[in-house]
């Protein structure tokens, strides 16, 4: 007996052409709250799983990590709840909501999606009475009409093939549905073209349409429950000194008599290792008793004797929240066992009853309660970070090490008395999402909600999530609005531009290897301090690092904001050691510095990270490049404390 012949997969641009250009109507972002990311990832499980099905392999997971945006006004908590109820109990088990303070995560199947999700949104509660009857009338005549009628044609037909996919179980099914979806997906760069062959495009649609169930009611409450936008919980990645002298800090320190002393920074990586020489507070008068004394630190004096005051672990939020709402129990054992202590029983056995409780009732997270249970305590069961990202950059900002053991000359970072806190957004295997890094934002602000006495000044951020152009217009990604609202609540944020510039293995200027309009999230946002590279000692010479992102970004705004050095950069790692380490996440640490030494110095900036971020631009060195390649030039901190 002869194999069936594998049918020829669409390819990525297939895939969007048909999402994007669905009969020749072109588009370029959303028309329903799915945005095209969405659409692409449910097209892509339904392909497995027809595969799977025609092979008799086992069944792939078919759900996709969402991010959901409610309504100006709707309660993330109400549609948690709304979600929770809907669901089976082993599906909202597997789904894992959580939510923030503005979004609701969780990981979904598209039945859930179509079935429960939609119907919560704005868009379906709003359209008129018998759209659902559209589908056996005269498809041609509204789609040839356009208008939202055409808007929810489009949604249908993704639904109708997504559910035909899935049924497919056979590779002649799955050739026809390639078939209608490479006829019925124009690219959107065509505009709009007239339906050719009318009689082939109408069976076309019905094939499509043949399983589709419209039978999905809003909620009761609906201005609680409505949702605005449905997107990828996006995955993150992590992308001293000679260096010191090229941006002018060795001088500044000198001549201004500033070191970031009184000025605090939250550092949103992987981890910051409290326990490292580089980070001790020579200030404190116990840790002066304790040198003249000769009496060494242990970790039980971690709480007095580190600059990094507080540690908080945001990549166990949304498994804590989930267990919360689904199995309280399970919930308050998994902290003790985290805490490594059973003194904290009974505080958490109420933090989790009142979480709960809050959960059952819809109502948003209580950051006052949240926070205690994903802290690290600086105690004798402290955790260090299981990578060295994040302390390399910290160290970069704030260190200061006068006689390393591992190094030939003392390691000062841009702030040696600066304050920090380690918010830490990446788990101990490297993964990390859009959901932690926004909680991670929120959670700042909660923090400095009297915003005359912040807790915290400024932000950085050395990490780097894709922006995808068919979904969100540059710089109004979730975590782009969260950062510019952080900035609009008087908080610097510094953000790395990215290390893709050169998209390639062999790095030679032949070729299409070096790439621009690269910036990656949330360095797209607007009001962020956007930070590319240049060499640690030679900038005029070498200029911007080949692997340095470079703009403009995608909707044609000026980016990186500036430069600093981040090649091979020696900074502090775990253990009390130091590494070289290149890419943009060094950079960044150094513009975080600058703004630093500017609010110590001049305390009338604190909360004003416009005029700091135009102060760092104004002061910047030229170093004779594109301006999407350098931004203001090269970070001169001299300069930017002289101009003030």
């Amino acid at each position: 007996m002869a194999t069936p012949r594998v049918p020829k997969a669409l390819s990525d641009e297939e895939v969007r052409h048909f999402v994007l250009g669905t009969f020749g109507q072109g588009r370029w972002t959303q028309d329903s709250p799915i945005v095209p990311d969405v659409w692409i990832s449910f097209i892509r499980r339904a392909e497995q799983l027809a595969q799977s099905a025609v092979r008799g392999d086992d069944v792939p997971d078919q759900t996709v990590d969402l991010l959901i945006t409610p309504w100006t006004g709707s309660l993330p908590g109400q549609i948690a709840r709304s979600l929770r109820g809907l669901l089976t109990n082993e599906k909202a088990r597997l789904a894992r909501i959580a939510t923030s303070s503005s979004r609701v995560v969780a990981r979904l199947d598209f039945e859930a999606v179509s079935k429960f999700v939609v119907p919560l949104t704005g868009w379906w509660q709003a359209l008129p009475e018998g759209f659902r009857d559209l589908i056996a009338g005269d498809l041609l005549d509204v789609i040839r009409k356009g208008g939202p009628r055409l808007e929810f044609i489009r949604f249908v037909t993704l639904v109708g093939f997504i559910t035909e996919m899935k049924r497919a179980r056979t590779y002649a099914q799955m050739t026809a549905l390639y078939r209608i979806a490479r006829r019925l997906g124009k690219d959107p760069q065509d505009g709009h073209k007239p339906v050719k062959n009318a009689d082939e495009f109408d069976a076309d649609l019905r094939v499509l349409l043949a399983h589709v169930d419209l039978n999905m009611d809003p909620p009761s409450e609906p201005d609680q429950k409505r949702i605005w936008l449905i997107n990828i919980n996006r995955t993150a990645s992590q992308t001293v000194f000679d260096s010191r002298k090229t941006v002018k800090a060795d001088a500044a320190q000198r001549v201004f008599d500033t070191d970031g002393k009184g000025i605090t920074f939250a550092v949103i990586d992987n981890g910051v290792d409290a326990t490292h020489v580089g980070f001790i507070d020579q200030d404190s008068p116990r840790v002066r008793r304790s040198e003249k004394n000769g009496t060494a630190l242990g970790l039980d004096d971690l709480h007095w004797s580190s600059r990094v005051k507080a540690t908080y672990d945001f990549s166990h939020l949304r498994e804590l929240l989930a267990d919360v709402a689904e199995a309280p129990d399970r919930a308050t054992d998994t902290l003790i066992a985290r805490k490594q202590s059973s003194s904290y029983f009974d505080k958490i056995h109420r933090d989790v009853r009142s979480l709960a409780g809050r959960a059952e009732e819809g109502r948003g997270l209580d950051w006052s309660i949240a926070a205690p249970l994903i802290e690290i305590p600086h105690d004798e069961n402290y955790v260090v970070p299981a990578d060295d990202h994040g302390t390399h950059v910290a160290g970069i900002l704030a260190a200061r090490v006068e006689e390393p053991e591992d190094f030939d000359r003392p390691l000062i970072g841009v702030c040696p008395k600066l304050t920090l806190y380690d918010l830490r957004v990446f788990a101990a295997d490297g993964n990390g999402d859009e959901f932690s890094i926004l909680a991670a934002l929120e959670f700042i602000g909660w923090l400095n909600r009297d915003r005359d006495n912040p807790v915290i000044h400024g932000v950085n951020m050395s990490l780097a999530l894709r922006h995808d152009v068919d979904s969100f217009g540059c710089g109004r990604t979730p975590v782009c609005d969260a950062c510019n609202q952080l900035v609009g609540a008087g908080v610097v944020v510094v953000a790395a531009a990215g290390n893709m510039g050169f998209d390639g293995v062999t790095k030679q200027s032949l070729g299409s290897g070096y790439k621009t309009v690269s910036i990656t999230d949330p360095g797209n946002a607007e009001d962020v301090i956007t930070v590319g590279s240049t060499h640690r000692r030679d900038p005029h010479a070498y200029g911007v690092s080949y692997f340095s992102s470079r703009g403009p970004t995608g909707d044609g705004r000026r980016k990186p904001d500036i430069l600093a050095p981040g090649e091979k950069i020696t900074s502090t790692i775990r253990g009390n050691r130091s590494q070289r380490l290149d890419g943009t996440s060094m950079a960044a640490p150094h513009v975080s510095g600058a703004a630093a030494l500017l609010m110590a110095r001049h305390p009338e900036l604190i909360g004003q990270p416009r005029k700091i971020k135009k102060i760092l631009m104004d002061t910047a060195t030229d170093l004779g490049r594109e301006p999407g390649f350098q931004g203001a030039g090269l970070l001169d901190i001299f300069r930017a404390l002289q101009s003030v």
